[in-house]
């Protein structure tokens, strides 16, 4: 048997439409034939999903007695009807002339056409599946554009002679913890440049905040996966600032007062 036919036996396979005579050929040819066997697993798989991605129907209650009454000589058989008339046919294999027996199995031209929309299945779930890839790419860039961003407009603040720069002390939250700020008074360029970092714990959040004369007062919130350094924009004027520090604060951050201190230190 040539490989085109045992590739639709594969789909037959799929549709439990074998002969075990086609069924014994098709699993001795799988055992070799990665490609083969890598098909038909697609194939039982797409078909899985697309059972899942298919709402259940119910037939309407009138289906049957359609049915029935669309078969000649079959309305006896529906409840309430009249008994058969005299002369009519007997029952059983030699009164049902007229029924055609259905016979399950589909011939080649049938699998050629199930093996190619399975195929399409195959192909259409690995399209689903590669969109989802391309947005979690495309999220990814996006993510690292803003980096790149951000660490200019860090090394723009940096290389200024009228920057200023703060070191932050490291708190018991973080005893390994060693962090700046950079600055810019008179401008909202400010930084925090981190390494030794722990990672953010779940259900939790790392808080910036600045003091003034004023009071506390909360800043941005942002998550941290512990790897490398680490870098984050104030978003404020710092120039009129005493002191900054992270905290530790759950979800969502805190509006009034802080959680346990990471790093702190006086401008």
């Amino acid at each position: 048997m040539d490989h085109g036919t045992l590739r639709q036996l594969a789909a037959g396979a799929a549709l439990e439409d074998l002969d075990p005579a086609e069924h014994r050929e098709l699993e001795a040819h799988l055992r070799w034939c990665v490609a083969c066997d890598g098909l038909a697993r697609d194939l039982v798989d797409v078909l899985g999903e697309l059972a899942l991605a298919t709402p259940e129907m119910a037939p309407p209650p009138t289906l049957r007695s359609s049915i029935m009454r669309a078969l000649p000589g079959a309305a006896n058989a529906l409840p309430g009807a009249a008994s058969a008339p005299s002369g009519a046919p007997p029952a059983g294999p030699a009164g049902d002339r007229n029924v055609v027996p259905l016979r399950p199995h589909r011939s080649g031209a049938f699998r050629t056409w199930a093996a190619l929309g399975l195929a399409a299945a195959v192909v259409a779930v690995a399209v689903i599946g590669l969109g989802a890839r391309t947005v979690q790419l495309n999220e990814a860039v996006a993510l690292a554009r803003t980096q790149i961003a951000e660490q200019a407009a860090a090394m723009a603040v940096v290389v200024d002679p009228a920057h200023r720069t703060a070191s932050l002390s490291a708190e018991p939250a973080a005893p390994a913890a060693t962090a700046v700020v950079v600055y810019r008074p008179g401008t909202r360029d400010a930084f925090i440049m981190a390494d030794h970092l722990p990672a953010t714990p779940d259900g939790m959040v790392y808080q910036l905040w600045s003091a003034d004369s004023a009071g506390v007062h909360p800043l941005g919130t942002f998550r941290y996966d512990g790897d490398g350094p680490f870098l984050a924009s104030f978003g404020v004027d710092l120039g009129a600032s005493a002191a900054a520090m992270v905290t530790l604060e759950p979800v969502g951050g805190a509006t009034g007062e802080p959680g346990p201190q990471v790093v702190f230190g006086e401008l």
